[in-house]
């Protein structure tokens, strides 16, 4: 079984996030995000795992990797023979810096500022964060599975533009109807992301009898004949994947109409 996962990264980031939140000021938050930032890629290129060079940023040879096969064993993520988890232990300190981004983000959208300051601000400080993280791709790589520091600030820079984008559309432009999927998404995001998650693991569990006699699986039936039967694999990849998440647009209305929202 494994220990860690998405929504448990989720949990520990939202804990250690608010706590911070109620007990400093926006100032003090930005220091954190900083120091989180620098602590870990000191760590994870000064600090070497034994038996690896330091700074060896491979599934194998990382502190990050040796150190979740140390602490949580076999009950990490099954891939690549469990010599690493993307939702580890030390690299949930650059996903905490991420969740402070969002807070420090949270801070200046409640500020008195006009709107069309904020959105030129963060227009402004989203290619700052694009720029800054990827130069920083060359000498501490971009890398989500790591979740390194150079990830946190380009992915957050791109969240910004996009924030920025939406907040004028939306908020100041006022143009709304087309943001209502989002939005139904948006009000049940952990009721859909655990219900997908169910969804695609029994599409691998049930299993159908092929023409060949053999078992297979669902998801891959369903695959073969309404999807790759007309289409190339890539454009048959996209069209499962689009389909799937239109599919479950249905239900996350029918929550969405009646008002009920499925919180933690």
């Amino acid at each position: 079984m494994r220990l860690t996962g998405v929504l448990d990264r989720i949990a520990v980031c939202y804990l250690f996030a608010a706590l911070i939140f109620l007990k400093t000021d926006w100032r003090r938050q930005a220091a954190i995000v900083a120091a989180l930032l620098l602590a870990y890629w000191a760590i994870l290129l000064f600090v070497p795992a034994p038996g690896f060079a330091a700074g060896d940023l491979s599934k194998e040879g990382s502190i990050a990797s040796y150190l979740d096969r140390v602490v949580l064993g076999n009950h990490i993520w099954k891939g690549s023979d469990k010599i690493y988890d993307p939702e580890g232990i030390l690299s949930t300190l650059g996903a905490l810096a991420t969740t402070l981004c969002g807070v420090l983000m949270g801070h200046y959208l409640r500020s008195r500022r006009e709107a069309v300051e904020k959105v030129a601000a963060m227009f402004v400080a989203g290619a700052g964060c694009v720029i800054v993280g990827w130069a920083w791709n060359y000498w501490f790589p971009v890398n989500k599975a790591l979740w390194t520091s150079s990830y946190v600030v380009f992915t957050a820079g791109m969240a910004l533009q996009l924030l920025a984008a939406c907040y004028w559309i939306v908020d100041i432009k006022r143009y709304q109807r087309w943001s209502l999927p989002f939005v139904v998404f948006g009000t049940n995001a952990l009721a859909v992301f655990f219900l997908t998650g169910i969804c695609a693991r029994l599409l691998t569990i049930i299993k159908l009898t092929g023409a060949d006699g053999k078992p297979l699986a669902l998801q891959t039936a369903i695959f073969r004949n309404l999807f790759a039967s007309w289409a190339s694999p890539v454009n048959a990849s996209l069209a499962f994947a689009v389909c799937f998440v239109l599919l479950w647009l249905g239900p996350m209305a029918i929550l969405y109409r009646r008002g009920i929202f499925i919180k933690v």
